[in-house]
């Protein structure tokens, strides 16, 4: 296994999946605060480019993450499904978009699996493993490294977008 030194590795217990460029995810249980539909967005002057903007959560302005754009995924249109789902990290709440939230799942250690070292890849410092759920492989990932990490993920190029 050959993640660095900073990697979480993913652990038996409760994921929230939720879906990605029709990939499916899951994040710890422990960090999800609440999921809520997507809602009014106030756009940011020079933020970050995966950071939409902030939202009113009860009164508390909190910022807005496209998780796609975050991962280096393309931006995709807000479906009925497309939802925010809001963590909690140590600078506090993050809200994060993704296209769809599935539900909650129980892996056990026969169903979780380290992450594949990737040469040239810096994948590895958000994922912390690969769960296997139903015959679908689930991505593993350390959401609350990946909202507050200092480490920027690329922009892909055109080629790169094109490759995908």
């Amino acid at each position: 296994m050959a993640n660095n030194e900073n990697t979480t590795i993913a652990k038996p217990g409760q994921y929230l999946t939720f879906i990605l460029k029709a990939q499916p995810y899951g994040v710890p249980i422990g960090a999800v605060r609440e999921i809520n539909r997507i809602g009014e967005i106030t756009t940011v002057p020079k933020a970050p480019h995966y950071v939409s903007g902030v939202m009113n959560l009860r009164g508390k302005v909190i910022p807005v993450v496209n998780l796609r754009t975050r991962l280096a995924f393309e931006p995709a249109e807000y479906t009925k499904e497309t939802c925010i789902i809001v963590i909690e990290t140590p600078s506090g709440q993050v809200g994060m978009i993704v296209d769809a939230v599935n539900g909650v799942v129980d892996l056990v250690d026969a169903n979780i699996e380290p992450p594949p070292h990737l040469d040239n890849s810096n994948y590895n410092e958000y994922v912390m493993g690969m769960g296997k759920l139903d015959g679908q492989i689930l991505i593993l990932i350390d959401i609350v490294r990946t909202m507050t990490s200092a480490a920027e993920v690329p922009v892909p190029t055109e080629e790169e977008k094109l490759a995908a």
